[in-house]
């Protein structure tokens, strides 16, 4: 979604100090990919992740050393790792004064994104973009859907049988109301330092943590799906580039029912291929 308002303020005033920089949200695919595109074409960007998985990610791909030649710091990409609240991110965009802002965030992250919103509106001159994957549509194969982690909760609390959780580890503290959650549960999170001990806090231990980088193939889902005798899979629409298809594939080849937990409301977004095109549009502009 690009800010219009903003877009005509810069055309009619000519933008202010510091217009070919850009702030991304990232941590997901498409904001490792936009990354890579932005210093590509030579536009400096700070680039925001919650963890430091997130930053281990960025830099495994490449993306800590471009320059542009410039000066002794001469980086064209900055990495900041935390979570940032609205008036932290107010505070960001005041040091970077960047041209662009972009909310690469997951479609799940509602909160960040509805702070990263606001906290733009207190600079006319950005440019807002948000790049929000598409979800995956109608499937074969049928799901059940739920508005939220509590009502998947509350479906699986009158069934019998293991259950394969892929919604992150945020969520897992809900699944703790589940009889016998210790041994039917087994969490598939990030390969973190972070993830594994949030999820030995709620008590899973052993097999039933399972630290890996996703996306994953279908074979793989399949593979954790026989291998752990689940009944049943939890998943969020992380659109193809979260692995959807695949994951479906799998559960449907494992006969096992998949509960679905809806995107939450959000003010819409655009496409990477879109996103992508307004960038190059911005800064044929700027120069």
């Amino acid at each position: 979604m690009r800010d219009d308002k903003a877009w005509k303020h810069r055309k009619e005033t000519g933008g202010q100090p510091g217009q070919r920089k850009a702030v991304l949200f990232a941590g997901t695919t498409e904001g490792r990919l936009l990354a890579a595109y932005l210093t590509g074409l030579g536009c400096r960007t700070v680039v925001c992740v919650a963890t430091e998985y997130g930053r281990d990610v960025l830099e495994q791909d490449g993306l800590a050393g471009g320059t542009d030649g410039k000066g002794p710091d001469d980086r064209l990409l900055d990495i900041r790792q935390g979570r940032l609240d609205q008036k932290s991110m107010e505070g960001l965009l005041e040091e970077v004064r960047p041209g662009m802002v972009i909310d690469a965030t997951h479609p799940y992250a509602a909160e960040v994104s509805e702070n990263i919103r606001r906290a733009c509106t207190a600079f006319p001159h950005i440019l807002f973009i948000r790049c929000l994957r598409r979800e995956s549509g109608a499937w074969d194969n049928p799901v059940i859907r739920v508005p939220d982690v509590r009502a998947a909760v509350q479906w699986l609390a009158g069934q019998e049988g293991n259950i394969l959780v892929t919604t992150g580890v945020k969520e897992l503290s809900a699944f703790c109301s589940l009889p016998d959650y210790r041994k039917r549960i087994y969490a598939r999170v990030l390969p973190s330092v972070e993830s594994v001990d949030m999820c030995r806090t709620l008590g899973y231990e052993g097999r039933h943590i399972i630290a890996m980088q996703g996306p994953f193939s279908m074979e793989m889902n399949l593979a954790l799906l026989r291998e752990f005798k689940c009944r049943f899979l939890v998943t969020k629409d992380g659109g193809k580039t979260g692995g959807m298809e695949e994951k479906l594939e799998a559960s449907r080849a494992a006969g096992v029912r998949t509960l679905l937990i809806d995107r939450p409301k959000s003010a819409g977004g655009i496409s990477l291929e879109d996103v992508k095109k307004q960038i190059k549009e911005w800064m044929e502009h700027e120069r």
